[in-house]
């Protein structure tokens, strides 16, 4: 008995691990592990651009998804500048203005109002 006791503890002579627990530590590794930046098509960079465009000169609200490592960044509101030398764009939301960098956009949608 006393030599359950070194070491690790009571601990060195059980290590054994539930199923749920393994699928549970399996989709918590895959949830830190950093994702890849999804490439887009020529014709959904087309369809994004048309519609900040339209927002900024309509005053359409618009949905924009943002890349990031772990997950998706989304933002609300109506674009007011866009800067294509530095490629960044004012979104007025209803926290205030934020400055995005165009490269970490990977969706734009019609906001539902």
């Amino acid at each position: 008995m006393s030599k359950k006791l070194q070491q690790n503890g009571l601990f060195e002579s059980s290590r054994m691990m539930l199923p749920e627990h393994r699928e549970a530590y399996i989709l918590h590794q895959e949830k830190l592990a950093p994702r890849t930046r999804p490439s887009l098509d020529a014709q959904a960079a087309e369809e994004m651009s048309r519609l900040l465009s339209n927002s900024m000169m309509l005053g359409d609200a618009v949905s924009i998804t943002l890349y990031h490592e772990h997950d998706d960044i989304r933002f609300t509101g109506q674009v007011l500048k866009l800067d294509p030398s530095v490629r960044t764009l004012r979104l007025l939301t209803q926290s205030g203005t934020r400055d995005i960098q165009m490269n970490l956009i990977t969706n734009v949608i019609l906001a539902n109002e």
